[in-house]
């Protein structure tokens, strides 16, 4: 297997802006496990059978999370309600002295499993780095006071043609409809960096993986919900503006860079019929990884046979964080090139995505 290194990144952002650093860093992971329960046998016809072992790849997942990267902050998707309750909560706490929160997704119409094998997003920090303040939480088909009439009108009369998993038409529906029949959740959660008295706030989520007009509204329902989360953040709070809050948006977006999603969350206008969307949270985020990384770095983030792309993001403002290391990606290509190999899982990595690790400095 070839090892990925944790490669350091230019100084082109500090020199162009001339910011000052306060010398603190963090780590930060994100990653999609890839749910025992996704592992559909006509996606995956190419992944051997030992490989597609839940205990054989949890051991993988172990490795990687809690010895190799073990970042100080850690956003994990498709983690099942009873991972985290039977592992992951427990084995962090009381082994690494890491806190963390979590939140399931509701389980669809089609689920005949139990509600607790239903997988989620959770946030896992270190306890010795940062003080806990508050949890919050959203399902991303809870519309309820995010929108404005205009924008519910426009979700009403945008029609969305459905398709298949081969991607063949198969119906029409509302763009609100659609919405409202996704089951996908953010994660909010609020610490306290220890050695800074900085105010972060951590989103963690996993969007719904067809229609970039579902995406985008998803995206656009976590800033609104994201800008709740730092008000509430703020009361009583002596001495502590808005502008002291910083803010870490990791997750498997399902998007590409030249996507819809992504020129919104950089603050570009979007525009849609009579209807320009704007991120109202970009004086927060404005800001993802793979713009401070050479292009050689990342082949792809997702092998999920024919679905490959980069999808999995963590964003930031750049006057608030300078990206300092990451660990490259472009081996895991490399190495599926020389094996032959279609995509992943394989013997030695445990998801059909990779895990996304930084470290980022913070700015004063």
């Amino acid at each position: 297997m070839f090892t990925r290194k944790l490669l350091p990144v230019g100084n082109t952002l500090l020199e162009k802006a001339s910011l000052p650093v306060s010398k603190a860093s963090i780590t930060l992971l994100t990653y999609n496990m890839l749910s025992p329960y996704y592992m559909w046998p006509q996606v995956y016809t190419y992944v051997p059978e030992q490989y597609k072992d839940w205990s054989y790849r949890h051991r993988l997942l172990e490795r990687e999370i809690l010895s190799l990267y073990r970042a100080d902050i850690m956003c994990l998707q498709e983690m099942t309600q009873k991972d985290y309750k039977g592992f992951w909560k427990t084995h962090c706490k009381e082994k690494m002295n890491y806190g963390s929160s979590y939140i399931a997704k509701t389980p669809p119409a089609y689920w005949k499993r139990t509600s607790d094998e239903m997988d989620g997003v959770g946030i896992f920090y270190n306890l010795d780095k940062f003080q806990h303040i508050s949890t919050n939480s959203i399902y991303l088909n809870d519309l309820i006071g995010l929108f404005n009439i205009n924008e519910l009108n426009y979700l009403k009369s945008t029609i969305i043609t459905l398709t298949n998993g081969a991607g063949e038409p198969i119906a029409k529906d509302s763009l609100l409809n659609v919405l409202h029949g996704r089951n996908q959740v953010s994660l909010f959660v609020s610490l306290m960096h220890r050695e800074t008295r900085t105010l972060f706030v951590v989103i963690n989520t996993h969007l719904y993986w067809k229609y970039d007009e579902v995406k985008l509204c998803q995206c656009l329902t976590i800033m609104r919900k994201l800008h709740r989360v730092i008000k509430q953040l703020l009361v009583g709070r002596d001495g502590a503006t808005y502008s002291r809050v910083k803010i870490l948006f990791a997750g498997d977006l399902n998007s590409s860079p030249d996507s819809p999603v992504v020129k919104f969350l950089k603050g570009e206008s979007v525009h849609r019929s009579d209807l320009s969307l704007i991120n109202p949270l970009r004086p927060y985020l404005n800001h993802y990884i793979y713009q401070d990384t050479s292009a050689e770095l990342f082949e792809h983030t997702c092998y999920s046979g024919k679905l490959k792309g980069i999808f999995d993001y963590i964003w930031y403002h750049d006057s608030d964080f300078r990206l300092k290391r990451i660990l490259s990606g472009a081996e895991v290509s490399q190495e599926l090139r020389q094996m032959k190999e279609f995509g992943l899982p394989n013997k030695g990595h445990p998801s059909d995505h990779i895990p996304v690790l930084t470290e980022l400095e913070l700015l004063d």
